[in-house]
């Protein structure tokens, strides 16, 4: 199992991811995706990242300088990013693809990372890039229930 999908919140999604995602499961996860996004609509995404190696080591690397880790360094073998090579890009593919139906009825987008000095130092420019990939407004956050209860927010009322 690499991620679970939590539809019980619909229009609100939050996507649980326990391992680095293969090719074969990013293509699973985007049809995944797709499928729910098929429905008119606003809607909200939650992520949330319960990997067994989550960043450990985040002091011992993390050097201050945001602009070291290359994209490029995705495709080749010199990297600390565990997944196989081709999941970026096909990632970054799949974004540009989606980015008018985000754009469109995306209510907000929010990621949880459980490493409270990554959200204390990356916050401000995270929510920023969140923002741009996502075309929807974009934050980062220590904790699930946190996030929920912003996508929550931004919901507008559904009307009965």
């Amino acid at each position: 199992m690499s991620y679970l999908i939590d539809e019980s919140m619909k229009p609100v999604y939050v996507l649980r991811f326990y391992e680095d995602l293969s090719l074969e499961k990013l293509k699973q996860l985007f049809a995944d995706v797709d499928k729910l996004l098929s429905h008119d609509g606003k809607f909200g995404v939650v992520t949330t990242y319960k990997m067994d190696h989550d960043d450990e080591d985040f002091d011992k690397d993390f050097n201050g300088d945001i602009d070291e880790d290359d994209d490029d360094d995705h495709e080749d073998h010199g990297h600390k990013h565990k997944h196989e090579p081709g999941v970026a890009r096909s990632m970054r593919s799949w974004l540009v693809g989606i980015r008018g139906r985000f754009a469109q009825d995306c209510v907000g987008f929010a990621m949880v990372s459980s490493d409270s000095k990554f959200v204390s130092f990356y916050t401000p420019l995270a929510n920023k890039i969140i923002s741009r990939m996502y075309h929807c407004p974009g934050a980062l956050f220590g904790n699930e229930d946190e996030a929920l209860a912003w996508v929550k927010a931004r919901m507008p009322q559904l009307s009965e």
